[in-house]
């Protein structure tokens, strides 16, 4: 911890203000962090939402089909070249699934205890991470 605040009153000396104010300014920072990565987290929740229904829309065409129909449409979209359509869409809702998951109680954290993810930004940074 005395590492810490001597990293912050090193740099609060060549900025030319009080380590207060850096500590306070990287706080902050923590609060906005928080905002963008569960703003990002939503968003990618919302479109992971989309597109589980243009899955299901490709699939069913109009019905609930059974594994064996959705299969056969696969096949079907595989056959006539529209099958990597499919997979880039399976690969993007996934993509969009493990962002949400990740971000948003990342972003909570940041923003439940903002001064805890500042002193750990100041720790990495001594620490050379």
């Amino acid at each position: 911890m005395d590492k810490a605040m001597a990293y912050i009153d090193k740099l609060a000396a060549k900025l030319g203000v009080a380590a207060e104010h850096v500590y306070g300014v990287l706080v902050n920072q923590m609060y906005v962090f928080g905002i963008v990565n569960v703003v990002v987290g939503v968003a990618s929740l919302v479109m992971l939402a989309a597109l589980v229904r243009l899955n299901y829309l490709i699939i069913a065409k109009g019905g609930r089909p059974s594994w064996g129909e959705a299969a056969s449409f696969y096949y079907k979209l595989r056959d006539t070249g529209g099958g990597g359509l499919f997979m880039v869409i399976i690969v993007v809702t996934i993509a969009a699934l493990i962002t949400g998951m990740v971000t948003v109680p990342i972003g909570i954290m940041k923003m439940l205890n903002p001064e805890y993810y500042a002193i750990k930004e100041i720790l990495d940074t001594i620490g050379g991470k």
